[in-house]
């Protein structure tokens, strides 16, 4: 494996940490990146940013280079990918990919430097930024295979209990599922899944993983998807009156 002779080769900068094999749990890979954020700090490492690739993914040479050198140049901007590539088709983003982003250290630790073990825990980074008066960005010009489809294994389920823990309004949750219907940016099953997982999540639930997070964030949430609701509705009016 290439990161087994790279660690082997640079010891001081490479380290392989090996876990057993318990077959698929979402939960784990959150768990694995504050893991390898730990290590990173136990060891002593200090960098402005570090780099997270849940998946299997190819990235373009320089990849992490040209990211990091624009948020240098973008001082705002504190979690930021490329745009992912599935199947030969580029994918629709409108925020930073969870395989691929980078993050400003800075403000990894300023958000309390690990990822909530909990539905939505990728989405949760971004909301954090905005709320602190940050940006997520997506450089289009930079894209990546990602190998893996998306929502494979729990068939999307988990993304609609993620956006009732993040506190999504309720419309805006149900056009979100009803586009990916319409478009079918994701296929009737998972759209019915996101549902699904939505209202079991909004019925309350013994899972840890799908239970809500603070209350301020929710609150911050449903309100800035309310003022983006508010200016589409003032735009269509505004498009008819004209």
């Amino acid at each position: 494996m290439i990161l087994i002779d790279y660690a082997d080769r640079y010891p001081d900068v490479v380290e392989v940490l090996s876990l057993p094999d318990r077959g698929y749990d979402i939960r784990r890979v959150p768990r694995n990146i504050n893991l390898g954020w730990n290590r990173s700090q136990a060891k002593g490492l200090k960098t402005d940013y570090f780099m997270i690739s849940g998946d299997d993914c190819q990235y373009p040479e320089d990849y992490a280079r040209l990211i990091a050198s624009r948020m240098t140049n973008e001082r705002r901007t504190v979690v930021a990918s490329g745009r992912p590539k599935s199947g030969g088709s580029l994918l629709e983003e409108h925020s930073p990919s969870g395989s691929g982003r980078m993050v400003r250290c800075s403000f990894w630790k300023e958000v309390g430097a690990r990822y909530p073990v909990r539905a939505g825990w990728e989405t949760w980074l971004l909301y954090k930024a905005s709320e602190r008066g940050f940006e997520g960005k997506v450089f289009d010009d930079l894209v990546f295979e990602h190998f893996r489809p998306r929502g494979a294994e729990h068939q999307f389920l988990y993304w609609g209990a993620a956006m009732h823990a993040l506190g999504y309004h309720p419309i805006y949750a149900f056009g979100r599922i009803a586009k990916n219907l319409v478009i079918r940016r994701v296929a009737v099953k998972g759209s019915l899944n996101m549902l699904r997982g939505y209202v079991l999540a909004s019925l309350g639930s013994s899972d840890p993983f799908i239970l809500s997070f603070e209350s301020s964030l929710r609150r911050f949430v449903r309100a800035q998807q309310s003022r983006r609701m508010a200016s589409v509705a003032r735009s269509i009016v505004t498009r008819r009156g004209g």
